[in-house]
């Protein structure tokens, strides 16, 4: 193990220093002094958003405390939305309606065919994949991008942050942006093409960021984000509620994070999050490791029987995008 976060040498990538320190954490490190120089800049991202700006809202603790800065920052967004799943967690959508009625921001729910989606989420469980929060993140993605040009702003407000999600060894996900690879999953078990569901390849992906200029600006970055101090002010502000585990604003995240990576893959990304808390001076590693010995809690979306007779596979048995993954080699290399 590290001698200073909770990852182990199970991970492949991984590699330790004299100190035993991983290259995760020294990664981290590196990362969190470019983060410090750019905050600097947070009058201009401010001034920046004035022009127009939408924000997802999951319910979670990343979107509601930026909504929340927001605000403080007498910022409004043309729109705020929610993509309405069919595991979704009831608390979350009482947290986000909390939100936009208290702050009085214009919210809209965004309801997809949940037939074809929950198809795609069962053929990434026959598949046997890891990732198989693809279709979620994928769709999410791209309606984020579709929902930004319908209302001409070139700005899109995200949760993503240094602070709690800076850590994440590769092996452990796979890029949602991959729309070749969905679509080779999809019909390798259906035998189907994909239709009928919002969609963003590489293409797309390129149109709207180069040609229609939208951004995707993570907030959270330009403050000192901290959980405990933002979930008491979500609480004391709007009563909001906090959740177990991050990412559990919704069931089948929830049992993909606590049940099917753990059980299937030995993977639990905890570690990853705790990691990423240490580094970030939340938590101590003594704390993280209790946590780490608590029973996981899911809620029982599949039961074990309907996923484990199936044999792993990798994201890479199934075609992929082979210019999304030059394009993703080199910005990762860009990054170390």
């Amino acid at each position: 193990m590290c001698s200073k976060c909770v990852l182990t040498d199970e991970i492949k990538e991984i590699t330790f220093d004299k100190e035993g320190v991983c290259n995760f954490c020294r990664t981290w490190e590196r990362l969190e002094q470019e983060r410090l120089k750019e905050k600097q800049n947070l009058p201009k991202i401010l001034e920046k958003l004035k022009k127009g700006f939408i924000i997802g809202l999951s319910g979670g603790m990343d979107s509601s405390y930026l909504l929340h800065l927001l605000a403080k920052a007498g910022l409004k967004p043309k729109m705020a939305f929610s993509f309405i799943g069919k595991y979704d967690n009831p608390l979350a959508r009482e947290n986000v309606e909390k939100l936009v009625e208290a702050l009085e921001i214009p919210f809209e729910r965004i309801i997809i065919d949940g037939d074809k989606y929950d198809e795609l989420q069962r053929a990434y469980l026959i598949a046997g994949v890891p990732n198989i929060e693809v279709p979620t993140d994928h769709i999410l993605m791209a309606l984020t991008y579709q929902i930004a040009d319908d209302y001409g702003v070139k700005y899109v407000v995200g949760g993503g942050n240094h602070a709690n999600e800076g850590i994440m060894p590769e092996e452990w996900s796979y890029p949602a942006r991959d729309l070749v690879n969905m679509k080779d999953i999809y019909k390798s078990i259906t035998g189907k093409k994909l239709k009928g569901l919002p969609m963003c390849g590489v293409a797309k992906w390129n149109y709207y960021k180069w040609i229609k200029g939208i951004e995707i600006i993570n907030l959270l970055d330009y403050y000192e984000y901290k959980q405990v101090e933002a979930g008491d002010i979500l609480y004391n502000n709007y009563g909001w509620q906090s959740y177990p585990n991050k990412h559990e604003e919704n069931y089948y995240t929830q049992w993909f994070q606590n049940c099917y990576l753990p059980v299937k893959f030995g993977i639990d990304k905890r570690r990853a999050h705790y990691s990423s808390l240490i580094n970030s001076g939340q938590i101590t590693k003594e704390e993280a490791l209790n946590k780490l010995n608590e029973t996981l809690q899911f809620k029982l979306i599949y039961k074990p029987e309907e996923f484990m007779v199936i044999r792993k596979r990798s994201h890479s048995d199934f075609k992929q995008d082979k210019w999304f993954n030059i394009i993703s080699k080199i910005i990762r290399y860009a990054k170390q």
